[in-house]
């Protein structure tokens, strides 16, 4: 390794090493569920239909490039002076009141 070069685990080696292990648990999952051991069926049947789900899921309505996230229509919120009944804050915003208040 060259002495300017700095190792970062930025991912790659994890994520490989997750997988791998990953694939040995599930192999021995397998392995156990092959032998008898009934109680091992719900791991075996789970992550195939939760990759197949996902998949699906990918497939129907995945990322869309080009389009910006959904907004949604909120109206705006109701100061909280307007609600507490102060009158220099209605919403007219002279003072002249406008709703519920002490001057009223």
């Amino acid at each position: 390794m060259a002495a300017g070069r700095v190792r970062d685990d930025a991912g790659g080696v994890w994520i490989v090493t997750g997988w791998v292990l990953g694939f040995l648990v599930y192999a021995c999952v397998l392995l156990a569920w092959h032998a008898g051991f009934t109680a091992a069926t719900v791991f075996v049947v789970i992550p195939p239909l939760l990759l197949v789900m996902i998949g699906a899921g990918n497939l129907i309505s995945g990322r869309r490039s080009g389009r910006p996230a959904p907004r949604f229509n909120r109206p705006d919120p109701v100061p909280l002076a307007t609600l507490r009944g102060d009158q220099d804050v209605a919403p007219g915003g002279d003072g002249s009141g406008g709703g519920p208040g002490p001057g009223r």
